[in-house]
This record gives structure tokens, sequence and C-alpha cells, in this order.
């Protein structure tokens, strides 16, 4: 009977410990705002103010809040109907007619234009 109940101790103690271990995620070593400047087809800017978890973009004359989603790589960031989806120094920005339009950042070409490509 002892034997048995350390087995179940032992197997309650493995089970709780699986349960309590971190996920297999990248961990986040870096949170601070950023101000990106996105040129989108034909020459249209759109300002994003980055936040942890949070993001506000102000295109064609709205301001709007979205909230980080999950992504599988880069970032993405939705709200109001609209979304902004990117990796790197690229992004597309989905506005609230679902119109997707492809963006680079400013700072890297601020002449850009995404339809020269």
């Amino acid at each position: 009977m002892k034997l048995a109940r350390q087995y179940l101790l032992t197997g309650l103690l493995c089970a709780v410990s699986a349960a309590c271990a971190p996920e297999n995620h990248a961990p986040i070593l870096e949170t601070r705002n950023y101000n990106a400047t996105f040129v989108c087809d034909g020459g249209q800017r759109v300002l994003a103010h980055f936040a942890p978890y949070k993001a506000v973009l102000e295109a064609q004359g709205a301001s709007i809040d979205m909230a980080q989603q999950p992504a599988a790589d880069g970032f993405l960031y939705a709200g109001g109907g609209q979304s902004l989806r990117g990796r790197g120094y690229e992004a597309m920005w989905t506005d609230d007619k679902g119109t997707v339009h492809h963006c680079r950042d400013a700072a890297v070409n601020p002449n850009a234009d995404t339809k020269a490509r």
C-alpha cells in the first residue's frame, strides 16, 4: 500500500510539473514604444505608434486603436475592422473596406512607391 501511494504521489508531481512548465515560446527580450511611417501603394502614408501589446494606426484621416494578435512570424495588430501585418520593413495594411495595401517602412526608403516593385 505504501509503494502504491509513492507511485501515485510521484505521478501526480510529474503531471503538475509538466502542466506548470512554460510553453516553448521565444522570450520577449524588449518592450518599447516605437513610431513608424509606412509608405503604401501609390505613395499613401500610414503612421503606426507601437506600444507593448497595442498600436495606434493613423490612416485616411482616422486614428484606429489596435491590439496585438498572435502571429507565426513578424507582427500583427487588428482593431476597428482593420489590420496591420508585417515582418522586417515590409507590411500589409488592410483598411476598413477590406482593401489590402502593400507598404514599406519609410525609414528604409522614404521615396518608396510599393507599386514600382
